[in-house]
């Protein structure tokens, strides 16, 4: 007779035993049914590894077709979390070949993955020491691999970095918004110019190769049937740039703080943009030490800023011509009108002093130009008054953006009754800032790409265009071509009778024995410009000097100003003649294309 106790016992266990092997069952069939699709695709991506294929960047080229921003290969190094994290050995390794210690290193993948299996890039650029030791310790590193991406190379001789831009890595904040765009962790970006402003055409659009790897993470082979997909490069941009005359300007401007920028007046193209002084486009292609970085920032001459189209400064005698074509409109300055210069003017307790202390003697408004005089532009100021002044001004485009495709362009400060009520307090300012006004000092503040516009307005009698440094978009695969186009513009509100007189007094000032630009003066062609020396609280005088060429029908404006260079005449004027001597020389700057 059995036990009764030991049968319970038996009951018991085998109903544990039956409720065990339920449970098995149960989890069974949850992994294998109702989970099947999850660990299947975590084991497949244990077992094919994803590998980005980056696009090469859209080229640039100059107006003539010369390549001046192209793609040189590198190399970067990029871990799979899942194969990496589990090796103290390859985790070790890696971070003795990247510089980098293995705590941070660690720390750095698990901030920057996207899943166990997806790659984090570690280091871009490596050198061929590191690649060859990556090489060799192959076995050791697992879940290591690298791949080849491109990086910028300028075999033009062109600097041009406010024009160019360069490009940086995506950060954790643009890429949650911009992620649906295609942009994935270690993508580059545009940072500045063109590169920023074009960015959705530049870039690329990246292939994904999937290979098959063995339980060491070592490639087996090539899944050429899940990989059914090739990288497209980015779309070529051709620049207005004439890489002749850009490279001219930049050696020139070598050494000086300030701007340089030649338009050509038929379309708006910019035919050369400096800015100094500026840095080695390079610099941002290849890995940038935190040394580098720091000697950037910290340079005085603060070589990180456009002072082309974000520096502003007082544009000294060149707005002048403001002032003539306010007068002349309103028929409050006269071509006949004589005023008697005798090296400055009395207003109230104050003397307004005459760049020459001597004088310019009598002088009407065509003299006042071609000499500069202050004193006639002094006295017509009070005649001519604020309102109408800013109003012409405004006319001309000054507190306004120019519409150039580069960013945080600077619209300048240009001042009005309101704001120098805001600023100084209603009925609080006198008469006596309109004189320094008119002269380009005081609150005025403009940039060197809106004088150059100036100039084109100016050479074209009213006529411009917006500057634009891209011409048409061309896709690389299709040569599919899209050409950019800017309507022109009209300053209506002046006559061609006002443009006509302000040009010869330009004439003059190059042309005119009593000029103040000969140095800008070329035989054969009819060069007219404004020189300016704007005063600076700071130190010494900015250099000023605009102007466009030939007289009728200009192909070229320009805009020349060197921050604390002294005299416009004497240091902005032998700039812009050697640059016209050098446009006008060439036989492929000759031919400007419309």
């Amino acid at each position: 007779m059995m036990n009764p106790d030991l049968d319970t016992l038996k009951r018991f266990y085998l109903a544990v035993a039956v409720f065990a092997f339920l449970v098995l069952v149960v989890r069974l069939g949850q992994l294998q049914l109702y989970n099947w699709d999850k660990y299947f695709r975590e084991s497949e991506q244990n077992r094919i590894r994803e590998i980005i294929l980056d696009a090469d960047r859209g080229q640039m080229y100059d107006r003539n077709g010369g390549i001046l921003v192209d793609n040189w290969p590198s190399y970067s190094v990029s871990v799979i979390p899942y194969e990496f994290l589990k090796s103290d050995t390859a985790v070790t390794m890696l971070s003795s070949l990247v510089d980098e210690s293995p705590e941070h290193l660690v720390k750095r993948i698990k901030k920057e993955k996207i899943s166990n299996f997806n790659p984090v890039r570690i280091k871009r650029q490596i050198g061929f020491k590191t690649l060859s030791a990556l090489e060799e310790n192959r076995l050791d590193l697992r879940g290591v691999f690298y791949n080849i991406e491109s990086k910028r190379y300028y075999p033009g001789g062109v600097r041009a970095p406010h024009v160019f831009g360069y490009l940086d890595e995506i950060t954790a904040p643009e890429l949650t918004t911009r992620k649906e765009q295609g942009y994935r962790p270690g993508d580059n970006t545009g940072r500045t110019g063109l590169e920023l402003v074009y960015e959705s055409y530049l870039r690329g659009t990246a292939a994904v190769k999937y290979v098959e790897v063995d339980v060491l993470g070592r490639e087996v082979r090539d899944l050429n049937e899940l990989s059914n997909s090739e990288p497209l490069p980015g779309k070529n941009l051709y620049l207005t740039l004439d890489a002749s005359l850009q490279r001219f300007l930049e050696s020139r401007m070598q050494g000086k703080k300030g701007a340089a920028i030649a338009l050509d007046p038929r379309n708006g193209d910019v035919l050369a943009f400096v800015s100094g002084p500026d840095y080695a486009p390079e610099l941002f292609s290849d890995a940038l030490s935190p040394e580098t970085w720091n000697s950037l920032i910290n340079d005085e001459g603060h070589p990180l800023y456009n002072r082309a189209s974000q520096s502003l400064f007082p544009p000294g005698s060149t707005f002048k011509l403001i002032l003539a074509a306010a007068g002349l409109e309103t028929g409050l300055i006269d071509t006949t009108e004589q005023v008697h210069c005798t090296g400055g003017y009395q207003f109230g307790r104050r003397r307004f002093k005459c760049w020459k202390a001597g004088g310019h003697g009598t002088v009407n408004l065509r003299n006042a130009i071609q000499q500069s005089c202050n004193v006639f532009f002094y006295k017509k100021s009070l005649d001519v008054g604020l309102d109408n002044w800013s109003k012409y001004a405004g006319f001309f485009g000054f507190g306004k953006e120019t519409g150039i495709d580069l960013p945080d362009e600077n619209p300048g400060l240009l001042p009005d009754k309101a704001y120098l009520d805001a600023r100084y307090g209603e009925n609080n300012w006198t008469r006596g800032l309109l004189l320094n006004l008119a002269v380009g000092q005081g609150d005025l503040l403009v940039t060197p790409l809106q004088m150059a516009k100036l100039a084109m307005i100016l050479g074209n009698e009213g006529r411009w265009f917006r500057p634009r440094l891209v011409s048409k978009i061309v896709d690389p695969l299709t040569n599919e071509t899209v050409e950019l186009t800017s309507p022109p513009f009209q300053v209506a509100q002046v006559s061609q009778r006002t443009f006509k007189i302000l040009k010869e007094g330009m004439y003059l000032v190059v042309n005119g024995p009593h000029g103040t630009a000969h140095a800008a003066r070329l035989a054969g062609v009819d060069v007219c410009g404004k020189t300016g020396t704007a005063q600076n609280p700071h130190g010494q005088s900015h250099a000023w000097f605009i102007g466009f060429a030939p007289r009728e029908h200009p192909v070229i404006a320009f805009c020349i100003m060197i921050e604390n260079g002294g005299g416009g005449g004497a240091v902005a004027a032998p700039i812009a003649g050697g640059m016209l001597k050098a446009f006008f020389a060439s036989n492929t700057t000759r031919v400007v294309k419309r």
